[in-house]
């Protein structure tokens, strides 16, 4: 009981630190640096190797955390980051069939799209600047290019990082058998 406690409490103390580095500092970074969402990735990671529950306890923190100290509508991150990662999770479930590189790079495109198109429908919806539907502006695709390129770079340093840690990833290429 304590043991989940801490694990909890130090989840938390994570998530904050995430979404303070994250608004602080790494949206203020110019160009291509500053469309990182390292807080989305790591939900994915979190989802990936760890489950939905605790995915879920991440993105309503990281997502809480955000709407607060974001300029956006309240429940903007919250709204986008759970349905992505409801996305992600039927993905996950439905057709991911290993827990391989592939799966995992795969699951990171797609998640990042539908984050991406999900957040964007919501700030055209109910966002009060939105003019020009957000599939005609190049700034919509330039940026979601941007996060699937850092998306899948962190995910191939993640991922092997993760498969050095545990034996319950498949390896990075297909083993061929050995016909004797």
């Amino acid at each position: 009981m304590l043991k989940k406690i801490w694990q909890t409490v130090i989840l938390i103390f994570f998530t904050l630190f995430i979404s303070l580095f994250q608004f602080s500092f790494i949206s203020a970074l110019p160009g291509i640096f500053g469309q990182l969402n390292l807080g989305f990735f790591i939900m994915i990671f979190v989802l990936f190797f760890f489950g939905f529950k605790p995915a879920v306890l991440f993105l309503l923190i990281y997502g809480f955390s955000l709407d607060f100290l974001s300029f956006d509508f309240f429940g903007f991150y919250v709204i986008s980051f759970f349905l992505s990662a409801l996305i992600a999770y039927l993905i996950l479930h439905n057709w991911l069939t290993n827990r391989s590189l592939y799966s995992f790079l795969g699951l990171i495109l797609i998640s990042t799209i539908f984050y991406n198109f999900f957040g964007a429908i919501l700030k055209y919806i109910l966002g009060p600047e939105s003019r020009t539907f957000f599939l005609i502006q190049s700034n919509f695709w330039i940026s979601l290019v941007y996060q699937i390129i850092w998306s899948l770079i962190i995910a191939i340093l993640f991922f092997n990082l993760a498969a050095g840690l545990t034996k319950k990833l498949k390896p990075f290429f297909l083993e061929k058998k050995q016909i004797v």
